[in-house]
């Protein structure tokens, strides 16, 4: 219990406290605009209160450079999944809009512990976000969606994490570092490409009425298929695609992503659940690509998910409320990725510098003998 946080769980614990910000004031923002009824909205604020209280000590241990007890820092992130949960539970369940929030709880945790530990915490979420998500579903496909489109976060995430450890090694060289990320982290969006491949295919299944239906919806599953079977074979040869075709498969990504939004049979606007493929695909352009780039991908993202919506039809206040949020946390999941980004290229070059410095201090004091 008194083991402290070591350097690669402490600089994770960076992602965590920003995802619970994110949490606090986008959850002062659902519990106060255009609230629910009054014992409902005293449980939210007192809920988000105490997590900012939690998370305002959390964050001044970092600011100190203090060092997190592990209990601690696993308690906290499972709280922040109760904490999710209750949220939801107490909107209704499968109807309420705060089930986003489980995406940046998710990412957090992914990229802050270790394999079996952020499994784990990763699996409890998924879990719970089924199990609040069950009071009042209608469709089981879009339940499975949801827990689909949150395990592929997971994955992603702590791919990363364990190829920044086991193959990518720092280089004093930005373009180097550049290359390395992008050779050894296309796993990220290989890895996203399929959970939209799984979940595109399983509504298109699942929903189709006609043949014709089916033929139309499976056609940009279809296309994905094959591009990422493509990409994939490379990346397993060792020879990934270059900076250009990631960013050009990437795009395709988010059009075959509106195509299967269009072709949806089910009820169109912010009813169409298929938006959730939408958070694997930002967070994994955020991880492999520098900010410029991965910024500038989540804005076509939230871009193109409020023309799709807006097309469709804002019906009042709330939906307006419930597209603000989405936008909230899809933009987050790029942003987090960025943060996630910078650390450790920091890290890499502080490390980078210390190897190389190292060497031509023996080297001096050996020319001086």
């Amino acid at each position: 219990m008194r083991s402290v946080l070591p350097t690669e769980l402490a600089r994770g614990q960076t992602v965590i406290v920003y995802a619970r910000w994110l949490l606090v004031l986008v959850g002062l923002l659902v519990a106060v605009w255009n609230p629910d009824s009054l014992p409902q909205l005293r449980i939210q604020v007192g809920v988000i209160l105490l997590v900012a209280i939690a998370n305002f000590v959390m964050h001044a241990q970092l600011l100190r450079r203090r060092p997190t007890i592990q209990a601690v820092a696993y308690g906290a992130s499972l709280g922040d999944l109760l904490v999710v949960s209750l949220l939801v539970a107490s909107q209704g369940g499968f109807g309420s809009n705060t089930f986003v929030f489980f995406f940046p709880a998710v990412l957090a945790i992914a990229v802050a512990f270790p394999t079996p530990q952020a499994a784990g915490l990763s699996i409890m979420g998924v879990c719970l976000a089924s199990l609040v998500g069950i009071v009042g579903a209608k469709n089981v496909d879009e339940l499975v969606l949801r827990a689909l489109a949150i395990g592929a976060v997971a994955v992603i995430g702590n791919a990363y994490w364990r190829l920044h450890r086991a193959r990518i090694r720092p280089n004093a060289s930005p373009t180097r570092d550049d290359a390395q990320d992008l050779f050894w982290g296309q796993v990220a969006t290989l890895y996203a490409r399929w959970a939209v491949v799984l979940g595109g295919a399983l509504l298109v299944l699942s929903r189709a009425v006609t043949t014709s239906e089916l033929a139309f919806g499976i056609m940009p599953v279809i296309i994905l298929l094959i591009v990422n079977f493509y990409l994939h074979g490379r990346y397993l040869m060792e020879r990934p695609a270059n900076s250009m075709l990631t960013l050009i498969a990437s795009a395709l990504d988010l059009a075959l992503v509106g195509g299967l939004y269009l072709a949806w049979s089910g009820p169109g606007g912010l009813a169409n659940p298929l938006f959730v493929l939408l958070y694997p695909l930002v967070f994994a352009v955020g991880l492999v690509f520098p900010p410029r780039l991965s910024w500038a991908y989540t804005a076509a993202s939230l871009g193109l998910y409020s023309v799709l919506v807006v097309a469709s039809g804002i019906n009042g206040e709330r939906d307006l409320k419930m597209l603000v949020v989405r936008l909230a946390t899809l933009a987050a999941m790029g942003g987090l990725g960025g943060v996630y980004w910078r650390i450790v290229r920091r890290e890499s070059r502080s490390n980078a510098s210390d190897e190389t410095q190292s060497p031509k201090l023996a080297w001096q004091s050996a020319s001086a003998g």
